[in-house]
């Protein structure tokens, strides 16, 4: 019976540490605390659905104390302009973040949408689909991809995507100030820089049913905060987890 509510962006850590006192400032990236708000007994990490820098409280017993942690964490965000929204799909488009069942599921490989860091090379344990991923990337490393479609980062034009879509994800970067998705497409138009047709719904075309302009670029988007550990493995010239 756990709740989680996430705290993001440049103000968090000063209202963490209003709520938890000045330790939460010492927490890692993935590290975690236990803590409380108003009594109800929490566990906090400083992770989130965004590539910003951030935190999530995950709340004991929800069902009883919900409304009390949700209030405590309301009072302390006053001072902070704190504002209640959903999930910020930009950021988390924007960082390179995947979404389970929107851009990936289990018939999708890791080496297909950005994952190939997770995938080791000199790892000597063997471990559930191995030999399968191991030649997956020897027929990519051949020139001989064994899958169709592999998933890049976008830009695109038309009018600025503000909605929720349930088989990719595109939405407008307010920071970036243009329409940005992870989608999927052709290995052969994957190339970073490679220019290509989006069809957009008609509310989002700058007209009904003619394509706009889109290029592929690199993910993430923008550098992030808290940079993933795909983004710490490129960095380092790495496509692997050791």
């Amino acid at each position: 019976d756990v709740c989680p509510v996430q705290i993001q962006g440049p103000k968090s850590e000063d209202l963490m540490a209003d709520l938890f006192g000045e330790k939460v400032r010492d927490i890692p990236y993935y590290g975690m605390m236990e803590g409380e708000v108003d009594g109800a007994k929490v566990v906090i990490s400083q992770t989130g659905f965004s590539g910003e820098k951030g935190y999530e409280i995950y709340l004991r017993d929800a069902t009883l104390h919900a409304e009390t942690m949700w209030n405590g964490v309301l009072a302390a965000g006053k001072a902070h302009n704190l504002m209640v929204i959903a999930p910020a799909h930009h950021r988390r488009i924007a960082a390179g973040i995947l979404s389970w069942g929107q851009d990936i599921d289990q018939e999708v490989s890791p080496l297909q949408c950005n994952l190939a860091y997770q995938v080791p090379r000199k790892k000597t344990a063997d471990y559930i689909g191995r030999a399968a991923l191991e030649a997956q990337r020897a027929a990519i490393e051949a020139g001989n991809p064994p899958f169709k479609m592999t998933m890049v980062g976008l830009t695109f034009g038309g009018q600025q995507v503000t909605d929720y879509a349930n088989d990719t994800s595109p939405w407008y970067s307010p920071e970036l100030e243009t329409n940005i998705a992870l989608a999927w497409v052709p290995v052969g138009l994957s190339q970073i820089g490679s220019l290509l047709s989006v069809w957009l719904p008609d509310q989002y075309a700058d007209q009904p049913g003619v394509p706009v302009s889109a290029e592929v670029v690199d993910v993430p988007f923008r550098p992030s905060v808290n940079p993933s550990a795909r983004e710490v493995a490129k960095s380092k010239g790495r496509d692997h987890a050791h």
